[in-house]
């Protein structure tokens, strides 16, 4: 662990991106919306199973593409509903050693990082006091961005400073890289960057780490160039309580 006696002035970030409408929409609609979503899938299916011998080519392509569109659909209300609740949820806080939040993050992600060969390097953690299921969404989120986007054998790297009475954690890739322009944009709900065929996912990940980050009153955000990698930075309050978050958010 490095004790850093300032942060960097590059560290901080441009602005933090406003909060979406989109979460009060997914708190009153998301389990109305995925009723008539499992009574399509339902009906492909069901069409797929008795009549797709009597279906031509264009047919069954047609039928494929419906069941895939579905798929991403509840994907995208999972994901929607995921982040309706991040932050808002369990008040349940504790202290949690996030060198054992990080053991069981890479055990989540075993299949993944071992389909990737990726490369993990983690320094000592520390102690932190919050929610833990928060903590490891958040982990989770930023590794999983990494090995989805860093191709062959992924080198991760996850470190962490103090100043003040802030931890500063980076999560560094040797990915793809994000260019200037969109380095806010990503943490905004349903923003991508890239195709899903090319890179699957909702692109909710990162909205609903900021979205918890900033609970505690952290800060997120992500320093990167094209071709050179990202490094992901958030803070979080060093001895921070349920009280005083509240009292600050107020």
């Amino acid at each position: 662990m490095n004790h850093d006696p300032g942060l960097d002035p590059a560290h901080v970030p441009p602005h933090t991106p406003p909060e979406s409408s989109l979460e009060d929409l997914a708190s009153t609609m998301v389990h109305d919306l995925q009723a008539p979503l499992r009574s399509l899938t339902m009906f492909t299916e069901l069409l797929a199973r008795e009549y797709q011998d009597n279906l031509d080519d264009k047919g069954k392509l047609y039928l494929n593409r419906i069941s895939h569109s579905g798929l991403r659909m509840q994907t995208l209300i999972e994901d929607l509903l995921a982040y309706s609740r991040a932050g808002t949820g369990d008040q349940t806080w504790m202290t949690v050693d996030l060198n054992q939040t990080l053991e069981r993050v890479q055990s989540d992600l075993q299949s993944e990082i071992a389909e990737s060969k990726a490369q993990i390097a983690i320094e000592e953690l520390p102690q932190v006091f919050l929610n833990p299921r928060e903590i490891h969404q958040v982990f989770q989120n930023l590794i999983e961005n990494a090995l989805k986007f860093s191709g062959d054998q992924p080198q991760i790297a996850i470190s962490v400073t103090s100043h003040a009475r802030e931890w500063l954690f980076a999560v560094q890739d040797n990915g793809i890289g994000i260019e200037s322009e969109f380095q806010t944009q990503i943490f905004e709900v349903f923003q991508r960057l890239h195709s899903a065929e090319d890179y699957p996912g909702s692109g909710m990940g990162l909205a609903i780490c900021q979205k918890i980050i900033e609970r505690y009153q952290g800060t997120i955000w992500v320093e990167s160039e094209p071709n050179q990698g990202s490094t992901f930075y958030f803070t979080l309050p060093m001895n921070t309580s349920p009280q005083s978050a509240t009292a600050k958010a107020m």
